[in-house]
């Protein structure tokens, strides 16, 4: 169970509590856990009778968004409780993005060791020290610019996250300013695989390790970040992930629903370390399907579309953290 200790902290921590679904568990504000450079609030989600050594999941909220209505739409919360994993939620402040976005684009935010991503590395270092958690599993996962935020932490991080889930986000290294960014979310920016794998590499060249296994769920109607952001997020881990990012070992219309589309790539081993998932009727949103079936959940909303298929779901499953059901 979680230190009594680490449930006071969460306690003292707690400057407002917010409504984030159907958790049982605490849902609550941290604070104190670094420098802040990038000027995040972040927000903890501790299912009731957490063990020690749980895994961590950090959830990235898109533009015009916060941290309780990405609880309450993806139903990560409810996942947590079923499998037993903490939720982090670093939430963007105003007075960094007037929309609410995280700064994926500008360069002193999605460097490794300055801004925002200096800022959610000392969010889940705090995490792990203060819930005892397994510091071996720990992922990410992230909509729209917190889905492009997701793969700034993979790329500026890799040593800390095991895998990451990028829903309607953008590959690492994309842009560089605002102008750019837009240019990324038109599709606009296609590149080699070898220069997206530089572009990642050449931020943190010190670097020798694996990078982490990724999923990417992009809907192919999105007309706010173009699909071809997915085929480019595809390229740049693949080449990462020394894979061929042609030929992917399948690729099919996934069984249980054919508005899925699934292509998986497999390392040497014979392990699916890439993901794409493209999901036809699907706008700027995450792919939800509420109801109370073990393979179910999220709620409707602005940033959230039913069309019978639980990303996140699928995303913890790809995280090793869900046995299919």
């Amino acid at each position: 169970m979680i230190k009594s200790n680490a449930i006071l902290l969460l306690a003292t921590a707690l400057l407002s509590y917010c409504p984030s679904g159907k958790g049982s568990g605490e849902f609550a504000e941290l604070t104190g856990f670094g420098d802040n450079p990038g000027n995040l609030r972040v927000f903890a989600y501790v299912p009731e009778g957490l063990s020690a050594n749980a895994p961590l999941v950090v959830v990235l909220h898109g533009c015009l968004q916060d941290a309780a209505e990405t609880a309450r739409q993806s139903g990560w919360n409810e996942l947590a409780d079923k499998y037993g994993f903490l939720v982090l939620y670093p939430q963007q402040q105003p007075s960094n993005n007037l929309n609410n976005c995280f700064n994926w684009f500008v360069p002193e935010d999605k460097h490794r060791g300055s801004g925002e991503a200096l800022s959610i590395r000392q969010t889940v270092a705090y995490a792990v020290q203060q819930f005892k958690l397994d510091e071996r599993r720990i992922y990410i996962s992230g909509i729209s610019a917190g889905g492009a935020m997701a793969a700034v932490m993979m790329a500026t991080y890799p040593e800390v996250f095991r895998a990451g889930a990028v829903m309607a986000g953008i590959p690492y290294g994309a842009a560089a300013d605002m102008a750019t960014g837009f240019q990324a979310m038109r599709g606009e920016i296609v590149l080699d695989g070898d220069t997206w794998e530089a572009r990642v590499r050449d931020q943190y060249p010190a670097y020798e390790g694996k990078y982490p296994a990724l999923a990417i769920f992009h809907g192919a109607d999105d007309a706010v970040v173009s699909f071809v952001n997915a085929e480019e997020l595809s390229k740049q881990w693949a080449a990462l992930l020394d894979l061929d990012a042609e030929t992917p070992a399948t690729t099919d219309t996934w069984e249980q629903n054919d508005k899925v589309k699934r292509s998986a790539y497999k390392d040497s081993a014979g392990t699916t370390v890439l993901l794409q998932y493209a999901l036809d009727s699907l706008g700027h949103a995450i792919a939800i399907d509420p109801g109370d079936g073990p393979r179910q959940g999220g709620a409707a909303g602005p940033f959230a579309k039913d069309i019978d298929f639980y990303a996140p779901y699928w995303a913890a499953v790809f995280f090793g953290l869900v046995k299919e059901e």
